[in-house]
């Protein structure tokens, strides 16, 4: 008998609305913070998992919202999906915005899971954000 599948607590994932430079640029400061999240959620149990998709803005497929929202969720594995929104020029530090972004995203996440009676609070999740914050890094030269 093989163990049940265990989501992680956070993934990120994009939807490039682009193939411009710019958007290449964030796809791959996405990536990393993709790998970071997943190394640094291994393990982690939430009551809520999270799977955050960044959107970035573009001329083929324009964001249609700003800020984050809610997307779906799937009640067998207790995952919410929580779309981005995320701008076509690049800031002054990319991860950082994405950062900044993924926070108001598990911000989002909380007010569900309160909502549907899932959890007050997801603190998994919110150490998993600290301990991306706490290794920013300086700003990318492009």
């Amino acid at each position: 008998m093989t163990d049940p599948v265990v989501m992680p607590a956070l993934t990120l994932g994009a939807v490039l609305g682009d193939s411009d430079t710019q958007s290449m640029t964030w796809s791959r400061t996405i990536g990393s913070l993709s790998l970071e999240t997943r190394a640094l959620s291994a393990g982690v149990a939430s009551p809520l998992c999270v799977n955050v998709v960044f959107h970035v803005d573009g001329r083929l497929a324009p964001n249609e919202f700003q800020g984050v929202r809610t997307g779906r969720f799937s009640m067998s594995k207790s995952l919410l999906v929580v779309q981005a929104a995320v701008q076509h020029e690049l800031t002054a530090n990319p991860r950082a915005t994405l950062v900044g972004l993924l926070e108001q995203a598990i911000v989002e996440a909380e007010s569900y899971a309160a909502k549907k009676q899932i959890a007050n609070e997801l603190p998994e999740l919110r150490d998993v954000l600290d301990q991306l914050s706490a290794e920013q890094l300086p700003p990318a030269h492009t």
